[in-house]
């Protein structure tokens, strides 16, 4: 479990590193509240139902790695969601937003898919 943390942490660190030094080093337009968004997250989390609607199908140290291919779905779902209203949109002044949103749906997929994963209990 120590070791989970650590590379956690590790994880968590390093990405915020990267994020602000792409902000405030490189100049990239925009600020820390571009990588948060509750309809992103929620519809990643969404999906997550799907694996509650399969576990007697799997072993319970199975169902780590279920979820975390329907996180990855439920982001690229957002993706196509996003996409879509965003093309529906008869305001295309502000298509920055809106690409900003449906591209983080897809980074929380992969982002929680992975951590739920490491953190899944075994079989040993």
């Amino acid at each position: 479990m120590k070791d989970k943390l650590i590379g956690f942490f590790g994880l968590i660190i390093s990405v915020n590193f990267v994020i602000a030094y792409a902000l405030f080093i490189e100049g990239a337009a925009g600020g820390f509240d571009h990588y948060i968004s509750l309809p992103s997250f929620m519809i990643v989390i969404a999906f997550g139902g799907l694996t509650y609607m399969k576990k007697n199908q799997y072993e319970f140290n199975e169902l780590g790695k279920v979820l975390k291919k329907d996180l990855i779905l439920g982001g690229w779902m957002g993706f196509i969601i996003g996409s879509i209203l965003l093309l529906a949109s008869e305001d295309l002044n502000n298509w920055q937003g809106g690409l900003s949103a449906m591209v983080l749906t897809v980074f929380y997929g992969y982002m929680l898919g992975n951590l739920i994963e490491a953190f899944w209990p075994r079989k040993d």
